[in-house]
């Protein structure tokens, strides 16, 4: 994507502000799918939704890419299970998907080691980036949809309460993305996971926060225990 169709580079405090939000309220309450819950979406589209965590932030990816068509993804999430790694490496297989990123935390080597290891072996390092995150979004692009989901929801299945917001929305999208792509700037293939202090320490030079010793309390075994 074009730079000019982008934000300035993001400087603290990372925030950006909508209006005019014509929003849609979807109950997912009842044990309906991601498909039934969500429906069609439409151009600029403001969709928020409520389940029990019948199905997972895979399947609104799927639903949502059968009407956007091929597009780039990102993901990012703070936890992964097989079925899900499985399922969204079939779609980049099956064409579904151009190209397809991730952002994992730091912990996730250590806690899911096994998934850590087929999250590598599916997609490769070089797709991949590791810092401290507990945020939990998809960011959709083509040439038509600048979709950007946030979630409660990880990569694997949870039954319990979540919720979700879908927009079509050009400049939060590319206000999410530049996070994005600093945050892959801030390491080498592989360097997250090979050493996940570098990890934490580029995430806190990452923006230069003014509080240095904002985040010295932080403790990898805190966010270990954490959701």
């Amino acid at each position: 994507m074009a730079k000019k169709d982008c934000l300035k580079k993001l400087k603290p405090p990372t925030v950006i502000k909508r209006s005019n939000i014509n929003r849609e309220i979807k109950n997912g309450l009842y044990g309906e799918t991601a498909a039934n819950v969500i429906g069609t979406i439409n151009k600029n589209c403001e969709i928020y939704g409520f389940t029990k965590g019948q199905f997972s932030c895979i399947h609104i990816l799927e639903h949502i890419l059968k009407q956007t068509g091929k597009a780039d993804v990102t993901i990012c999430t703070w936890s992964a299970a097989s079925g899900d790694i499985k399922a969204a490496h079939n779609m980049l297989k099956m064409g579904g998907i151009n190209n397809l990123r991730f952002i994992v935390d730091f912990s996730f080597k250590s806690r899911k080691p096994k998934f850590c290891k087929e999250l590598i072996g599916a997609f490769g390092a070089d797709a991949i980036r590791v810092t401290s995150i507990h945020a939990k979004f998809i960011l959709i692009k083509n040439e038509k949809w600048s979709i950007c989901i946030r979630t409660s929801m990880n990569l694997n299945f949870n039954p319990r309460f979540e919720n979700f917001e879908i927009s079509d929305d050009q400049n939060l999208y590319c206000f999410m993305n530049d996070v994005v792509e600093d945050i892959f700037k801030t390491q080498e293939n592989y360097e997250g996971f090979i050493s996940p202090s570098r990890g934490k320490k580029s995430y806190k030079e990452l923006y230069h926060p003014k509080q240095e010793n904002l985040f010295d309390s932080f403790d990898e075994c805190d966010l270990k225990n954490d959701l």
